[in-house]
């Protein structure tokens, strides 16, 4: 029978994948859903470079030159500090990892999630990197965390760039209102519900588990490891209660990422040689953000992203080639990273084979 992914812990193993009789059938829906979807968005893509006409989108990315390092070396830069975010997620007793080699697990984690059809498994996969010098159950509540905060401060970076928006254009009309409206509300429930959550211990994965389990819709393999996942969920609400000081570097971190993408946009916009400010690039990664989570099913948002950014420019008054152009252009800085990514995991995968040949524990890699 084929076996689901495991994370390793001295008290047990956590599962991060499961496949049982059913698994086989519910991966290629998956797959086929993914793919589709991708699909999709490759065609958008092609679509409105073809609108706009490719030679157009040409002529605007040749004004960046040398420039796209500086697109890259900021896009670097967020790996970096999410990296950083995870290392302090770590409590110091356990911190025995080096923080480079979180970097390399957290851009070997977005390689997987970016180029394969597995979606969160990405984070899987960093803690995963991690398992060298780091009990698993610690990597995957340091992944956690660092997710959890990071999308709490995208809420609240959507809304504060909503208001920036609201103050800088005023209303659009009563369609771009009830968007800004159902967002907005969206939003706040989101936010709800992840402060509730860890404000107040409701250890909802392990719950629901729980349920399944008390039905006997549970494969055994995960109900045997319900203490380790309440372990993982444990470790995320004593960083909020007992590591105050951790906590508030963790989410200064989380927002200085923002304030590094949206000096990827200025400076974007600066080489595309097109009126830039620092409220009209709030206002275009705020909204990017909304897009990028709204469609986030689709792999690497490829065609979405392009289009969205067509469409937000465009919305607020530049041309349709410069939203196409930025949102390439920043492409290319995320195509590094993952070309990085890339290397970690075929470095990681010949370490393991070498490992194997000398007859060492490959899982002490």
């Amino acid at each position: 029978m084929q076996k689901g992914s495991l994370l390793k812990s001295d008290g047990g193993e956590i599962a991060v994948a499961s496949a049982g009789p059913a698994g086989p059938s519910r991966k290629n829906l998956l797959f086929w859903v993914h793919g589709i979807a991708f699909l999709l968005g490759l065609a958008l893509l092609v679509y409105v470079v073809y609108l706009i006409g490719y030679r157009t989108v040409l002529d605007k990315l040749q004004l960046v030159g040398w420039g796209i390092f500086i697109i890259i070396g900021l896009n670097v830069a967020r790996h970096l500090i999410r990296s950083l975010s995870m290392y302090t997620a770590v409590p110091r007793e356990f911190r025995t990892v080096s923080y480079w080699s979180v970097v390399a697990a957290r851009l070997g984690g977005e390689a997987v999630g970016y180029l394969t059809f597995t979606g969160p498994l990405g984070d899987a996969t960093k803690a995963m990197l991690l398992r060298k010098n780091l009990p698993l159950t610690r990597a995957a509540s340091a992944v956690l965390i660092d997710t959890i905060l990071y999308y709490v401060s995208v809420i609240i970076f959507i809304l504060v760039g909503m208001l920036v928006l609201l103050s800088k254009y005023g209303s659009k009309g009563a369609g771009v209102n009830n968007v800004l409206i159902a967002v907005a509300v969206g939003s706040f429930i989101i936010l709800g519900a992840l402060i509730a959550t860890v404000r107040f211990r409701l250890t909802p994965v392990s719950r629901f588990l729980s349920f399944l389990a008390g039905h006997h819709l549970l494969p055994k393999f995960i109900s045997q490891r319900l203490e380790d996942v309440r372990s993982v969920e444990t470790n995320v609400f004593q960083f909020y209660n007992d590591r105050k000081r951790d906590f508030l570097v963790v989410f200064t971190l989380a927002l200085l990422v923002h304030f590094v993408s949206v000096t990827e946009v200025l400076a974007g916009l600066r080489l595309l040689e097109v009126d830039y400010s620092w409220g009209n690039s709030f206002i275009i990664e705020g909204l990017t953000k909304v897009i990028n989570l709204i469609f986030s099913f689709v792999p690497g948002t490829v065609g979405v992203y392009e289009g969205g950014n067509e469409a937000i420019l465009t919305w607020l008054g530049y041309t349709a080639a410069i939203g196409v152009s930025l949102a390439l252009i920043r492409r290319g800085g995320i195509l590094f990273s993952i070309f990085i990514g890339m290397v970690v995991l075929l470095w990681r995968g010949v370490t393991r084979s070498a490992r194997e040949l000398t007859h060492e524990d490959p899982d002490q890699l």
